[in-house]
């Protein structure tokens, strides 16, 4: 239930048609400027080509019509001297390709404070005319661009089209070898890319020492404020990049970085045509623009200072965020997630250890029993589930059209099959052994001890273990109720962890979902400590479930 409600959230917004009030962002008013930029019928236009060329004039006009000057800086490229992105084709780049960087400035009315940056890229990729990648992102800064033209910004605005980005962020990487950048240092770059053509529109990257501005910036998300600090982690994982490597790693600009991900299967296809394109996914992108760039403008010098000040100290501290439902985004210290990982292991081991009790090593063999059977449960329907993808005509296909509901039937199956086992096997053991509650206070020592672990290697992704972890191991010693612990505890893990699976089978696709399998098998096993502490009644016909530890004058195993 969790993750439909996530799927369903994170849809997009509502979109608005051409009668939305004029400083408002319009999905229609994106969409007539897209179909008008790429042409009928739409047109790829790569870098180095003639239809590049001719999109970018369009692009030129468009601007001008909502009168602002454009400024081009072509670099050529020069393939000896010139960075590019490892996974870049520049093989199949036109020889002597001029990389034409289209430059917007939008004068604020307080000159004297630092700009903003908004970027994106202009180019298509080879296969397609990119309504989506990046076409998309592009009428989203002229949509942007309008509702200036009405009221001007506070601080100076930049809006830098690159080119060359779908051969390895060339325009990119030239700009920033240049002996200075075309403008003045800005304060903080917004990013917008694509890798698909529906839903929301998440905010999946930002810069390290990133503590300061998020807790400033992180909230001012449009909704639905779709963001994760467990995105970065996974999103170095895929082979992809976008500019933002360059803004931050070369020019160290502090940002966000925006893409949409639902979709994927019509990414660098012939299939990203502006049809295709969701009307939410441009409302939320157009969104997302208007509402960060209006909370950055927003701040004063004193304010750009501290935060400027904060990030620049050598102790490294990032955030952990994470969004509840794009209704709103909760965000923490790092430092904050150990503590509370740290305690709330040694709470739950003073529940467990105190007072002694013998049996220790049969229930832990027990516990560690279920984890092997949640794992192989889940790793077998994953499989399954693989092969099965695998007859289709989309074996050989990187993204598919069923990725979200393949990934998320698997989820489900892989739920249940596990379930059920376990309820076979753990139902025999507690029959036998007779300690329902002390298996799940085993359970969440182990959840937070794995916890504990990550908030240390992977911090951004911790919170996932470490936030029901700390929820459990408080109710647990505030009520002495492992059954009321054991409910909240699960609630909080499937809070967190439903609405991110909607976006992870979406970001791996679908060859993943052995993977997929395991990660259901192993929140089955959580799940397991509720029913497990309801089988306390019925086993001891009393209220002792219930009681704050075991009796010391019992027998447990």
């Amino acid at each position: 239930m969790s993750a439909a409600i996530g799927m369903w959230r994170y849809r997009g917004p509502e979109p608005l048609g051409m009668s939305a009030p004029a400083d408002r962002p319009s999905a229609a008013r994106m969409r007539k400027t897209l179909i008008a930029l790429l042409g009928n019928p739409p047109q790829v236009h790569t870098t180095g080509t003639e239809s590049g060329e001719q999109f970018l004039q369009r692009l030129e006009d468009h601007i001008g019509d909502l009168g602002f000057q454009s400024h081009r800086i072509e670099i050529p490229w020069d393939p000896e001297g010139q960075m590019r992105h490892p996974k870049g084709q520049v093989q199949f780049l036109p020889p002597d390709a001029v990389l034409k960087n289209l430059l917007v400035t939008v004068d604020g009315k307080s000159p004297d404070l630092a700009p903003i940056l908004v970027a994106t890229h202009h180019d298509s990729c080879r296969w397609g005319p990119g309504a989506g990648d990046a076409g998309s992102a592009v009428v989203a800064l002229i949509e942007h661009l309008r509702i200036l033209s009405r009221d001007p910004p506070n601080r100076t605005t930049h809006y830098l089209f690159t080119d060359g980005e779908e051969y390895g962020l060339l325009g990119a990487y030239a700009l920033a070898a240049q002996e200075t950048m075309p403008f003045r240092a800005p304060v903080f770059v917004l990013n917008f890319d694509a890798r698909g053509t529906s839903g929301g529109v998440p905010m999946f990257e930002t810069h390290s020492n990133n503590q300061a501005w998020v807790d400033v910036l992180i909230n001012h998300l449009a909704p639905p404020k779709i963001t994760s600090s467990l995105a970065v982690t996974v999103y170095r994982t895929l082979p992809n990049a976008t500019d933002f490597n360059v803004w931050n790693g070369q020019w160290a600009l502090p940002g966000f970085n925006y893409a949409t991900i639902s979709g994927a299967h019509r990414y660098h296809t012939v299939d990203d045509r502006p049809e295709i394109v969701s009307d939410r996914t441009l409302q939320h992108m157009g969104d997302q623009l208007e509402s960060m760039h209006r909370a950055i403008d927003s701040l004063d010098a004193q304010a750009i200072g501290d935060l400027t000040v904060q990030s620049a100290n050598d102790a490294e501290r990032n955030a952990v965020f994470f969004d509840l439902y794009g209704i709103t985004v909760i965000h923490f210290s790092e430092l904050l997630q150990k503590i509370m990982a740290l305690v709330s292991f040694v709470a739950l081991c003073i529940v467990w250890f105190w007072p002694r009790k013998s049996g220790h090593i049969r229930l832990f063999i027990t516990y560690v029993i279920c984890i092997g059977i949640s794992i192989a449960t889940g790793f077998g329907v994953g499989w399954i589930s693989k092969g099965i993808l695998l007859t289709t005509p989309w074996r050989t296909s990187r993204y598919t059209p069923v990725d979200q509901p393949a990934g998320l039937i698997t989820l489900a199956v892989a739920f249940l099959v596990t379930t059920v086992l376990l309820e076979k096997f753990g139902g025999l053991r507690l029959r036998r052994h007779e300690s329902p509650h002390r298996l799940t206070d085993l359970n969440w020592i182990g959840s937070t001890a794995l916890g504990v672990l990550l908030a240390f290697l992977l911090p951004g992704g911790a919170y996932l273990l470490v936030v029901p972890g700390c929820v459990y191991a408080m109710v647990r010693v505030a009520t002495r109720r492992p059954t009321w612990a054991a409910w909240c505890g699960m609630i909080a893990m499937a809070a967190l962890v439903g609405p991110l699976l909607t976006l992870l089978v979406q970001a791996l696709g679908p060859w993943q979902q052995p993977l997929y399998g395991i990660v259901s098998g192993l929140i089955a096993l959580t799940t397991m400590t509720v029913w497990c502490v309801e089988k306390e009644g019925e086993i001891r016909g009393d209220d002792r479930a219930n009681a704050p530890f075991p009796n010391p004058n019992e027998s447990v195993l």
